[in-house]
C-alpha cells in the first residue's frame, strides 16, 4: 500500500477509476445532462490540468501495482474528488486517503475547515470524517448533491 501524489502518467487510470466508481449512466444522482457534464470534467485534459495545478492536491492510493483510490483537494479547503474502485471498497482506503490529504493540507497552511458537494452515496463516508450536512439536497447541471462542512 502506497499513497503518493498523482502524476501526469496517471491521467487515464484516474479517469477510468472515477468512471468505475461513479457509473454515472446508472447512478440515480445523474440525469442525462448530469452524465454529460460529469464526463466533461473527466476529459483527460481536465484531469491533467488538476494534476499540474498547484492549487490542487491530488493523491493516489496504490495497492499492489494498481491504483484503487484518489482524492483531490482544492485550495486546502474543497474536497473536490474522493473515489475508490468498487472492487476495493470497505478496505478503509477512503479514510486513509482523507487522513493523508488532511495532513498535507494542514502542513501547507490549511486551517482544517473543509467543504464538499457530496453524492447521496458518499454522505455516510463524509460523516465518518466529521463532515455535517449543510442544507437540503441540491441539483446543479443535472447532478444531485448535498453540501457538507467540516469545521475544526
Amino acid at each position: 500500500m502506497t499513497i503518493r501524489e498523482a502524476k501526469i502518467s496517471d491521467t487515464e487510470t484516474i479517469q477510468s477509476l472515477i468512471l468505475r466508481a461513479v457509473k454515472p449512466e446508472s447512478n440515480a444522482d445523474f440525469n442525462k445532462a448530469g452524465v454529460k457534464y460529469f464526463k466533461a470534467t473527466l476529459e483527460l485534459s481536465a484531469i491533467k490540468n488538476r494534476i499540474m495545478n498547484d492549487e490542487y492536491l491530488m493523491l493516489c492510493f496504490i495497492k499492489g501495482h494498481k491504483m484503487v483510490g484518489i482524492i483531490a483537494i482544492y485550495r486546502r479547503e474543497k474536497l473536490s474528488q474522493l473515489f475508490v474502485d468498487p472492487a476495493a471498497r470497505k478496505l478503509n482506503i477512503a479514510s486513509q486517503l482523507w487522513s493523508a490529504a488532511d495532513k498535507v493540507c494542514l502542513a501547507q497552511g490549511g486551517n482544517g475547515n473543509y467543504w464538499v458537494k457530496s453524492s447521496t452515496m458518499a454522505i455516510p463516508v463524509y460523516q465518518r470524517f466529521g463532515f455535517r450536512l449543510n442544507g437540503a439536497q441540491k441539483n446543479k447541471d443535472g447532478i444531485v448533491y448535498y453540501s457538507m462542512l467540516l469545521e475544526s
